[in-house]
């Protein structure tokens, strides 16, 4: 409890136990909250932090998964420049400061950043090391990042302690494990890493216990960080907390997920250049993906699905301004995975969470149709398993269950890279497209739109090992060039509009093509989910694009069609709505001063020998 621990031995995560005997002592709920590294820097938010923790704690238990403080990774990583430079660590300076800063804010006794100081002595150390080296390697700025998470936790349980809150430290790379293919750069294998999602509550609680000694109520683990199967901290990617925490909740088995955020949820745009950009009050698992992957930059990409994929639905709140509406993304029916825990079986597994006594209701594992369905995943022998079969789901159920026809956004993805390859020698010839990929599978770049024709493909990537100039990106092409002639465009954006059973939506579209007037298309596809339209597009035209779309397909406020219960405020409104409470609670807290001041006045006067306390 409250100690780091690097595992068993030579670093390695001890193995998760299972016991077919094994029981756990409480029947309340796991919740999962992640803190965003806004949410966990200052003394308001902190307060947020506490109120929330102690408002779920009565009936659940809850895990907390947390980034390092604002600005913390970017200093590390300036650590390791300086390091490599010569100069003077300042930055490791700023980061000991910033920790004491916020140690001293919430009143901590001096002896609660032992912890923190022990860490950045190891840190002193190792990148001392590195001036001598004068490298760093994959490897190493993964240990290295990592230190900003290992040091928000141990300052977090310190101060859920000073507020009377009893929390236990767990080590995320004890409970999260990568996967590295042979073909993987040491680049995306440590910085970039994937955890295949899978949801085992019986082995997680029991290691837990291991871990911990007792059944904690509240347990606090890194975001952002995870083990490769050699035992090696692993990163999961900048933003990667996100994904964390959606790990995190399949495992335990969560009974939801809540990404805490400086921002109020998922908006049909970017808020920031489209004021009047509609909050998403609730969204299936699918659009919400595909809005992420796109370029909504409220949620890693990869956070949505560990959760998805077994049951649990996700809540994204502001910590600052808690009170508004907020986004719920719902679980698709179809997309429900069974539980791979084969000491654990799926009934076991509902009717535990059926019978928790949560407040949030039922299970959201339980499908409307009766049983649980499964996705083809982690698992791959779910029969065997579990003796839970895939269900298959036709055009007309996959209908059904989406609901009706809606744009829920338009969001853009900048700096793609467009590539076709054409050849006529592939003229009807059978597998023309396994040729094309295969390329992409040898380099282990993802593709990410494409497109078609009897003769060529175009294909749209958003990122690429090394980037453009890199060793990965050349060898792509020169293995394309055997194929046929291939043509490359960058930069370009990708503006995607994205709904339910969009392509019902586009007599509605027709009058928002007149947007396409002056903006050339240098490629269009269709998700074949029926979940989204994309346009492949110059940069330079992207922005207005993505302004003349949202305002011909987005309602505006007072005006949902049918669709109250998919859009919300506006952000102007929600920002007019905030400033107006603030305006408010200013003047109620100078009200309340000025009373004060004036009984104390009152009293001194008449030598009163009471006094009230200033809020």
């Amino acid at each position: 409890k409250g100690v780091w621990s690097e595992g068993g031995q030579g670093g390695r995560p001890l193995p998760l136990r299972m016991s077919g005997s094994f029981t756990s002592g409480s029947k309340k709920p796991w919740v999962v909250c992640k803190f965003g590294g806004t949410s966990v820097t200052y003394v308001k938010s902190w307060m947020q932090i506490v109120s929330r923790v102690k408002e779920l704690l009565p009936n659940h238990r809850v895990v907390l998964v947390l980034s390092a403080l604002s600005q913390v990774t970017n200093r590390l990583e300036r650590c390791l420049e300086e390091a490599i430079a010569g100069q003077e660590l300042a930055s490791l300076q700023w980061i000991e400061e910033t920790h004491r800063r916020l140690a001293k804010e919430v009143n901590l006794p001096k002896e609660a950043l032992k912890g923190v100081l022990q860490m950045l002595e190891e840190l002193d150390q190792l990148l001392h090391g590195l001036t001598l080296i004068k490298e760093v390697s994959p490897r190493l700025r993964a240990r290295v990042c990592a230190f900003g998470e290992r040091m928000s936790t141990s300052l977090a349980v310190e101060i859920l302690k000073h507020h009377g809150v009893a929390a236990s430290l767990l080590d995320s790379k004890q409970f999260l494990q990568t996967e590295a293919g042979l073909a993987m750069a040491d680049e995306d294998k440590f910085l970039n890493a994937n955890v295949i999602p899978r949801s085992a509550p019986r082995e997680t609680q029991a290691l837990l216990e291991e871990r911990t000694g007792t059944q904690p109520e509240l347990v606090v683990m890194q975001g952002f960080v995870a083990s490769s199967p050699k035992g090696d901290t692993c990163l999961l990617g900048r933003g990667g907390s996100d994904t964390s925490a959606s790990l995190i909740a399949a495992l335990f088995a969560a009974h939801h997920l809540e990404i805490w955020t400086d921002v109020y949820g998922m908006f049909t745009g970017d808020p920031r250049i489209l004021p009047d950009a509609r909050l998403i009050k609730q969204i299936g698992s699918r659009q919400a993906e595909e809005l992420a992957t796109c370029g909504a930059k409220v949620l890693h990409p990869r956070c949505i699905m560990p959760s998805a994929m077994f049951g649990i639905p996700i809540e994204i709140r502001n910590t600052m301004d808690p009170r508004p509406e907020y986004t719920k993304i719902t679980v698709d029916e179809y997309l429900l995975m069974a539980v791979s825990d084969s000491h654990y079986s799926t009934k076991t597994l509902l009717d535990d969470q059926r019978v928790a006594g949560s407040p949030a209701g039922p299970s959201p594992r339980t499908s409307p149709r009766g049983g649980t369905l499964a996705r083809s995943g982690s698992t791959n022998n779910l029969k065997q398993d579990l003796g839970v079969e895939k269900k298959k789901v036709t055009r007309s159920e996959l209908k059904e269950l989406q609901g009706a026809p809606a744009f829920c956004g338009v969001v853009a993805n900048s700096k793609n890279v467009l590539i076709t390859v054409t050849t006529l020698e592939m003229w009807g010839a059978s597998g023309f497209l396994s040729k094309c990929f295969k390329p992409f599978e040898d380099w282990n770049v993802s593709v990410d739109q494409v497109a078609t024709s009897q003769s060529g493909i175009s294909v749209t990537l958003s990122y690429v090992p090394g980037g453009t100039d890199g060793d990965v990106f050349g060898g792509l092409l020169s293995s394309l060039e055997d194929i046929g002639e291939i043509d490359v465009v960058y930069p370009v954006s990708v503006v995607t509009v994205v709904g339910r059973r969009i392509l019902e939506l586009l007599p509605k579209m027709g009058p928002s093509f007149a947007a396409f007037k002056e903006t050339e298309v240098l490629m269009m596809s269709a998700s074949s989910e029926d979940v989204a339209l994309s346009f492949v597009v110059p940069e330079s035209s992207c922005q207005t694009l993505v302004e003349l779309l949202h305002t011909r397909l987005i309602p505006q406020e007072g005006i949902d069609e049918g669709c109250s219960v998919l859009y919300g405020p506006s952000y102007r409104q929600i920002e007019a709505d905030r400033r107006k409470s603030s305006a408010h609670d200013d003047g109620a807290e100078q009200d309340a001063l000025a009373a004060v001041a004036l009984t104390e006045a009152l009293g001194e006067v008449a030598g009163s020998p009471e006094r009230p306390k200033r809020p």
